[in-house]
């Protein structure tokens, strides 16, 4: 893994941070109908429309290359699908036109593979000892102390910084809306 992918993968972690506290700010429970579950009422606020035209810079940065933050069991979970499938599914089902990529017909299945890769929090560590090995495996703690109070700026000038816990766990603090999250990116 090279500096570009690391810092697309952040980037990722952080567009998804980004959504998740977007949709949650503009959720007022009491515009809910009486017996209407807290999950309904949420699903009922989805925008998919969203997804009838998406910038290639975040088609590329979160729909195709964003498959890779979520495991095989996750996705055929999920989906009842894998990876390679996902991702033919996707290509097939929008046409870059302009800059930006338009579906061509609605689905289910697309809308929720499209939801599900932009907002859901159940990603891959950031990096695996996998990856590290690939060089060595003495890297590996070399590697994560090396990120201890690392700042990232990301495409709105929003800052993360990364921290290393007492554990050994690589973090980030994230601030999407202006509000800081703290994702666990790599476990001790």
């Amino acid at each position: 893994m090279n500096r570009s992918e690391l810092m697309n993968r952040l980037e990722r972690r952080y567009l998804r941070l980004c959504r998740n506290i977007n949709e949650l700010g503009r959720l007022d429970f009491k515009k809910a109908a009486p017996g209407t579950s807290p999950e309904d009422f949420v699903f009922s606020r989805i925008d998919f429309s969203r997804y009838r035209e998406i910038p290639e810079k975040d088609f590329d940065l979160l729909f195709l290359d964003g498959l890779a933050d979520f495991d095989d069991a996750f996705l055929r979970k999920n989906f009842k699908l894998g990876r390679e499938e996902i991702r033919s599914l996707i290509e097939r089902s929008y046409k870059k036109i302009e800059g930006s990529y338009k579906l061509r017909q609605e689905s289910p299945l697309i809308l929720s593979i499209m939801r599900t890769l932009e907002t859901s929090l159940e990603d891959l560590p950031l990096f695996s000892t996998e990856d590290i090995r690939e060089h060595s495996e003495t890297l590996y703690p070399l590697l994560l102390s090396s990120l201890d109070g690392v700042t990232v700026t990301h495409r709105d000038g929003k800052t993360t910084k990364l921290f290393l816990s007492a554990e050994g766990a690589l973090s980030g603090t994230f601030q999407p809306g202006g509000k800081p999250w703290t994702r666990v990116l790599v476990p001790p």
